[in-house]
């Protein structure tokens, strides 16, 4: 068996849930080593806070020190020591005096249970899913949108030997980026596609058939043939096809797609591929509650 396997980046989440009083973290003096501007923009604050958090996060089941998280995060010890400070009050990092680790708090938790429902929907998809791994021998996706990003969220694999393993469940991909986060992006109403577009520039700049003007005309391309397609762009040996899932107010809930080798995806088969993937997106719809698009009157 032959696989494809590239990835971009995997974050995979766990929760260590801790039952505490809360007790006093460790003062940390400030260092003219301290990165942080005082002129520093809200948004740079919230990024910086928002990646020590999804760093303490992964390192939910045994921990992690002030230091570590400073370090992976690229944030002076002072500058860490601040918003884990501000994390905590929050609720939503904890501190153990006892072994000075850091572990997500109770509020994640909290909020995990809130946002469980939307993962009710990989439950509803798993048949679909392996019915079109089984009915297209290729590998089918299933997206859903996590801010500016796309997450995977669950992967079936069919039976041609030469496996396009792309993504993993739990890797993230900034929008525009694949079949099924194209599929998302495009879904969306033009200002917010625009805004989405220019917070991921840098994210995208390493892929040079992303930039703002080639993603422009895919989202136009994927909305007149109803279906996005990644034909090489990401990969030469690799081709794919996705399509939206909508909720019931009509926006993109997730994307269902589908990754081959590009000899797969022939113009001649993308046909039956894409109606293969219609009839498993409007079925999940209609699990999710949402009432079907009245049939155009001839």
């Amino acid at each position: 068996m032959v696989c494809i396997v590239r990835r971009l980046k995997s974050n995979k989440l766990s929760f260590h849930l801790m039952r505490r009083k809360d007790v006093p973290m460790p003062a940390v003096a400030e260092s003219d080593h301290d990165t942080a501007s005082p002129q520093a923009s809200l948004t740079q604050s919230l990024d910086r806070a928002i990646g020590l958090l999804e760093e303490v996060v992964n390192h939910a089941a045994s921990g992690a020190a002030l230091g570590a998280l400073a370090e992976q995060a690229r944030l002076s010890k002072p500058t860490a020591h601040r918003l884990l400070n501000g994390l905590r009050k929050l609720g939503l990092v904890d501190y153990d005096e006892k072994t000075r680790l850091f572990f997500p708090g109770l509020k994640l938790y909290r909020m995990g249970l809130a946002s469980a429902a939307r993962f009710d929907l990989v439950q509803l998809a798993q048949p679909g899913m392996a019915l079109l791994a089984e009915e297209t021998g290729d590998t089918v996706y299933l997206s859903l949108r996590a801010g500016d990003s796309a997450l995977c969220v669950a992967r079936q694999t069919g039976s041609f030997p030469i496996r396009t393993l792309t993504l993993e469940v739990g890797d993230y991909r900034p929008l525009g980026l694949g079949a099924g986060s194209l599929a998302l992006l495009a879904a969306l109403p033009d200002d917010e596609v625009e805004q989405v577009i220019a917070r991921n520039r840098e994210k995208l700049a390493p892929h040079a058939n992303f930039d703002p003007a080639n993603l422009r005309a895919m989202v136009r391309q994927t909305r007149e043939q109803g279906h996005s397609l990644n034909d090489g762009k990401m990969l030469p040996e690799m081709a794919a096809i996705g399509v939206t899932v909508r909720d019931v107010a009509g926006r993109p809930a997730a994307a269902l797609s589908i990754a081959t080798i590009t000899s797969r995806m022939r113009p001649e088969r993308r046909a039956s591929v894409v109606a293969l993937l219609m009839r498993e997106a409007r079925a999940l719809e209609q699990a999710l509650g949402v009432a079907p698009a009245p049939e155009a009157r001839p």
